[in-house]
């Protein structure tokens, strides 16, 4: 396998910056990214950017290969053999395997199948203890259909890489067909773009599960005003769960 230790290569980086008596800001300065992205690549959390691999080495004061290695090496000829496998970690130390890929789609479509499924059993258990349809439809149905239509969208049908002008450009808006997203505040990119995505379909499909059982506990608290307090409580929630993991994701990988 032609993958790199995070932790290796995070330790070898911290090391080599220490060894030019740079602090993380400096570092950071010298390959035009945030010292939170260096300290993230030195605890393992992260990958620099291709782009970055040859400013990185420059700064630290070693080699491409000798990064990519996470070590320094000693002899000037490689072999052969080597050089492919350097090359190979190269093309697909950031990206994701295909393995990884396809295991992390099946668990995203499983968790959005699952949360579908819940949904529909908790709106027929509102309906078994007196809730009428109106009630239901009006008020829970229309988050319900948010969830579900969004959730879904970025399940199946949203792109896992963005074009590379997103890494090149600072761009807080994303379009697809009919689908617009504008996050104010956050550029996306192909470092943080997973990340917004997988925790759109978490946060969106737990929403889904939460809200009739918040619905529910409504009605016991307040029975005869349950909707208007339904209504006070999930608005501002919606908005909070639909795009609070969203940010959390975009700036933890920015």
């Amino acid at each position: 396998m032609y993958e790199i230790d995070k932790e290796r290569f995070g330790t070898f980086v911290s090391q080599l910056r220490k060894e030019q008596g740079m602090t993380q800001k400096e570092l950071s300065l010298k390959v035009f990214v945030s010292d939170k992205a260096v300290s993230k690549w030195e605890r393992g959390l992260s990958m620099p950017d291709i782009t970055v691999l040859i400013p990185l080495s420059q700064a630290l004061g070693v080699t491409v290969t000798e990064l990519l290695e996470c070590q320094r090496l000693e002899q000037a000829v490689i072999e052969s053999g080597r050089v492919e496998e350097l090359m190979h970690k190269v093309i697909t130390y950031s990206e994701e395997s295909p393995a990884e890929r396809q295991k992390r789609r099946r668990q995203e479509a499983l968790l959005f199948i699952i949360s579908l499924i819940v949904s529909v059993l908790e709106l027929l258990g509102l309906r078994v203890f007196g809730y009428s349809w109106g009630d239901i439809g009006l008020h829970l149905l229309t988050y319900e259909s948010l969830f579900i239509f969004f959730g879904g969208y970025f399940c199946f049908f949203m792109k896992d890489k963005l074009p590379e002008y997103y890494d090149e450009y600072k761009i807080d808006a994303y379009s697809d067909g009919i689908f617009r997203m504008n996050m104010p505040g956050i550029h996306f990119n192909n470092r943080n773009w997973l990340p917004i995505k997988r925790a759109a379909i978490r946060g969106m499909s737990i929403s889904a599960m939460a809200f009739p059982a918040l619905y529910f506990l409504c009605g016991l608290l307040a029975p005869t005003i349950v909707n208007s307090i339904f209504v006070f409580v999930c608005l501002p929630l919606f908005f909070i769960v639909l795009f609070g993991p969203m940010y959390a994701a975009a700036r933890k990988y920015e």
